[in-house]
């Protein structure tokens, strides 16, 4: 009797959309309460929608789990390069355990992330030994260099062009109708994109255990010579952050075909600390508060990498002609990550070494020098990365138009970290149910994925560019303000240092600031 009601209340509702059914309208609003979803698939299995009970459901997902090989979605084939990348993964109880909660801690669980990228190449894979350079005392690894030097140019001139000066009865006129997103547009359009290729196929592989110790990130890059069906001779080239990638340094002296590679949305992101830290001395938060940015200790400790980086993307056209070298560093590392550039990555980041060290980031430092000496050693591998430089994120849509890729490290926290904590559940603290879930998470979202895109139209994730103000009249406003400092015969008493006073504003500290390039000709 049930299920002949159900049925029949749907039918009537697909009869007469119009009509008000009891039953439609108390399930519309049964799915709109979480803590009431258990009892919304008790329904749906009493009037047999679902094939059976939820603790059934449970026992063939576990089932499924044990069974899971995701090492069968890589694609085998001699044009494809496997880029290992590998990363923590935390997860942490729902609520504490039973008693005071100020005297239990809340449980939590770790694992190594491991994901391939599986980019495909033109050209086949040789199968033979790979040329190895011996990098010598003479070999150039860091230091300002050509390709730096006319992408700055190149800068200096599309603001010089937006600006338009003109000269009017002896007043000085320029255009003003432009902002961050307008140059950023132009320069895109004036810098040569990569990856041309498809984008990379993505598999997630059966986790590694905590990430805590330089044992564990050898056995978790060893269980790539399996996935992969290495060779002796062949290099696992892997992606980690600089935490990581300090360990897989130490781990070459027992597996010295281990090449790791710096991920670049980190290095980008830690970059903004550098220039942070640098700047903060020189009215850098006095110029922050001025555009409307709030909360300046999570600005200054570079909270969120997007907010951050908006911000020093303002300050960077509202000052550039004080400090578009430094900063324009790492704008051009971002812009060569974002269309896949490697060129423009590498160049950049050998520009950018000085800076870590002035900024004390020694960890960085020794990782960039590690990272550009085993790219100057290997060609093949640099001919690699100039076909797949970054993640080239898939479009359906507009296929005519630029695309946008993601760093390595940037694409496993969104299609790696951010995907596996959407669909695990259950039990996250017992080991090996986590890892059980994390190895089967691909294959149960694509059982989810037909369902969906049969009845929903909703094929894949869709990613578009994030709706963001442009703070055209705040940037504008310190230009102003700006031109009115550099009239001034005592510039810092100028309202706008007057809650962050530059410490460093004088000419020693401008003087330890150039020193951070001594062969530039400052």
């Amino acid at each position: 009797m049930k299920t002949v009601t159900f049925i029949t209340s749907m039918l009537l509702g697909l009869a007469f959309p119009h009509l008000k059914i009891w039953l439609p309208r108390v399930l519309a609003s049964l799915s709109h309460m979480p803590r009431l979803l258990g009892s919304f698939r008790q329904l749906l299995t009493v009037c047999h929608v679902s094939s059976h009970s939820d603790r059934h459901e449970r026992k063939l997902a576990k089932t499924r789990m044990e069974e899971s090989n995701p090492s069968n979605c890589l694609i085998r084939a001699n044009n494809v390069w496997n880029l290992a990348i590998i990363d923590n993964i935390d997860f942490k109880e729902k609520s504490f355990k039973f008693g005071n909660i100020y005297d239990v801690t809340r449980g939590n669980s770790h694992a190594t992330l491991r994901m391939a990228f599986q980019a495909q190449l033109p050209v086949e894979i040789e199968t033979s030994p790979e040329q190895v350079i011996e990098l010598t005392a003479n070999t150039s690894l860091f230091g300002m260099n050509q390709s730096i030097d006319e992408t700055l140019n190149m800068f200096q001139k599309v603001i010089f062009d937006l600006l338009d000066f003109k000269e009017i009865e002896g007043e000085l006129i320029y255009k003003t109708n432009f902002d961050a997103e307008t140059i950023k547009h132009v320069l895109l359009t004036k810098l040569e994109p990569g990856c041309l290729g498809p984008s990379p196929n993505v598999v997630i592989l059966e986790p590694g255990a905590n990430p805590n110790s330089d044992e564990e990130i050898l056995h978790v890059s060893e269980m790539y010579k399996e996935d992969f069906a290495m060779n002796n001779h062949s290099f696992l080239d892997i992606i980690a952050d600089e935490a990581i990638f300090r360990r897989l340094i130490k781990c070459r002296e027992k597996w010295p075909n281990i090449r790791p590679h710096l991920g670049q949305w980190h290095t980008s992101k830690d970059f903004c600390s550098v220039l942070i830290v640098l700047f903060s001395s020189y009215g850098l938060l006095s110029l922050a508060s001025r555009l409307g940015v709030r909360f300046l200790d999570k600005f200054e400790a570079a909270v969120d990498y997007r907010s951050t980086a908006r911000v020093l993307d303002l300050l960077w056209v509202a000052i550039w002609y004080l400090y578009y070298k430094w900063a324009g560093i790492w704008k051009v590392h971002r812009m060569g990550m974002r269309i896949g550039n490697f060129g423009l990555q590498r160049n950049s980041l050998s520009a950018a070494a000085p800076l870590y060290a002035s900024a004390a980031k020694s960890n960085y430092t020794t990782a960039i020098a590690h990272y550009l000496s085993i790219i100057a050693a290997h060609p093949k591998l640099e001919e690699r990365l100039n076909y797949c430089g970054a993640f080239k994120i898939p479009r359906d849509v507009n296929e005519d138009s630029r695309h946008i890729c993601f760093g390595f490290d940037e694409a496993l926290e969104t299609f790696g970290i951010r995907f596996v904590k959407q669909n695990v559940y259950g039990n996250i603290i017992d080991e090996k149910n986590l890892r059980d879930q994390i190895k089967s998470s691909q294959d149960e979202r694509e059982r989810i994925d037909l369902l969906m895109s049969e009845y929903l139209n909703d094929y894949a994730v869709s990613y578009s560019e994030r709706a963001i103000k442009s703070r055209k009249e705040s940037l504008w406003e310190l230009v102003n303000d700006l031109i009115t400092v550099f009239g001034m015969s005592d510039p810092l008493s100028h309202q706008l240092f007057q809650e962050y006073t530059p410490t460093e504003m004088h000419k020693e500290g401008l003087s330890r600031l150039f020193d951070c390039y001594p062969n530039e000709g400052q």
